[in-house]
């Protein structure tokens, strides 16, 4: 049995996902529609993890179909991930928010009841970050895309590997660099001094490489913050300049498979962790009244076509973030912060300011 979920934004299909049965679901199954490769050893420990996982997701199923829940869960490529390998999937934190100017934009008049940017070809597909720590680099250069897109019509694909070689870290805020971590704000920083590169010229590679000189494609004069914990403020940038780069808490996102995700703030779906530790960079590209429409960068083939719907009913909750070492940039660390919205999706949200064309070969 199968059962599709539609999410209308502004009168327009713009996700379909399926319920499925997994009911004779195998784990041998499983290895033969994701192309896994194991060794034996490894074919037992990762049946173990599926399995468990898999069992999870039977029973939150059972649940959304007696209407417990507004999402469902679903296999996908993570399903065998321990949860250490899990995390380098997300591996990003955001600035402190006395670290930069924090602007509230002016609304002259209400916001429009919904946008989203995909139906005005200033979104490029969705990509797989892999085993690389990089979704920070990939929010980033999403983000720059879009708003290059918006200021002169031309959608390109930027390379996340310009921030994954490029941004240095000395400070090591948001993790290590590289694939091991680092923030939006950084990366927006690196494309301000020396741009971004093409995709197709400095193709992604799933690790760390040396930063050698590049062309840029884009350069930005700066970005700006948005005001943290102000769904009105995150709603009106949305609305009036475009995607957004945001940091949320998405351990609890690993078996997401469609709907109006409420993971985080109730129901929990998580292996650890408390679902308000932020985690990872993605992009915001739209709203409803009822959900923001947040892309990630796990493949297409994870969530709703590599989307996610997180509900707004928490726009005015907040929730403890009680691992703030790994949750905000640099040294010293508070005890504790404090996260607004569902996954904490409303504290650090910022956006690139100025997209222009690049115009030299730079040497770093």
């Amino acid at each position: 049995m199968s059962r599709s979920i539609l999410a209308v934004v502004g009168g327009a299909v713009a996700t379909e996902a399926a319920l499925r049965d997994y009911a004779s679901y195998s784990f041998e199954a499983y290895v033969t529609e994701f192309g896994k490769k194991y060794s034996q050893l490894d074919f037992e420990q990762r049946k173990v993890l599926f399995e468990e996982k898999l069992g999870r997701i039977q029973q939150h199923n059972t649940e959304f179909e007696q209407g417990k829940h507004s999402w469902f869960a679903a296999v996908n490529d993570l399903t065998d991930l321990t949860s250490s390998e899990f995390a380098t999937r997300r591996s990003t934190f955001p600035y402190s928010p006395s670290n930069h100017p924090i602007v509230l934009l002016d609304s002259t008049k209400s916001n429009p009841k919904s946008i989203d940017w995909r139906e005005k070809n200033v979104v490029t597909p969705v990509k797989n970050q892999h085993s690389c720590g990089s979704c920070w680099a990939f929010s980033a250069a999403e983000t720059v895309e879009s708003a290059y897109a918006i200021a002169t019509g031309k959608l390109l694909e930027l390379a996340p590997q310009t921030y994954v070689n490029c941004v240095k870290n000395p400070h090591h805020c948001g993790g290590d660099g590289g694939c091991k971590g680092a923030t939006m704000e950084l990366a927006f920083n690196l494309t301000r001094d020396t741009g971004i590169a093409l995709e197709k010229d400095l193709p992604y590679r799933g690790f760390d490489e040396q930063c050698s000189p590049y062309k840029a494609a884009v350069k930005v004069t700066g970005y700006v913050k948005n005001p943290v914990n102000d769904a009105i403020a995150l709603e009106t940038a949305v609305a009036t300049k475009g995607p957004q780069a945001i940091t949320v808490a998405a351990e609890p996102w690993m078996t997401y498979g469609g709907g109006v995700f409420t993971g985080c703030s109730k129901g929990l779906f998580s292996l650890m962790g408390t679902g308000s530790e932020l985690d990872h960079g993605v992009q915001l590209v739209g709203y409803t009244q009822d959900y923001w429409i947040v892309r990630n960068s796990w493949g297409p083939g994870w969530g709703e076509n590599g989307y996610i719907r997180l509900s707004r009913a928490a726009d005015k909750e907040t929730f403890t973030d009680k691992n703030p070492s790994a949750g905000v940039a640099c040294l010293p660390y508070p005890k504790a912060q404090t996260v607004g919205g569902e996954c904490g999706i409303l504290f650090d949200t910022t956006y690139p300011t100025g997209a222009t064309m690049g115009v030299s070969s730079i040497v770093v």
